[in-house]
């Protein structure tokens, strides 16, 4: 049994979506019904003082990035049983 908790950039569950707070704050996600222009949306680090900073790189469909969220501004959705 290990006791390592994975920092957002380290956890290999693929992400369903991600949401701002409030009834209608928005979002991204991989699902057509809900968003048709976002393809994937990946956990990485970005450069800040001292230590990485969680962030979330949005795809478009054609496999280019159209947002960058930090990680402290959204609720995220994993996908359910699904590794990325």
């Amino acid at each position: 049994m290990t006791n390592h908790i994975p920092v957002i950039h380290e956890d290999e569950r693929a992400i369903k979506s991600i949401w701002y707070p409030g009834e209608d704050g928005g979002g991204y996600s991989i699902d057509p019904r809900l968003d048709g222009s976002t393809s994937k949306i990946i956990a990485y680090g970005e450069n800040g003082q001292c230590a990485p900073v969680p962030f979330y790189a949005v795809y478009d469909l054609s496999g280019q990035i159209k947002a960058r969220v930090p990680a402290q501004l959204v609720t995220v959705v994993y996908l359910e049983g699904g590794a990325a």
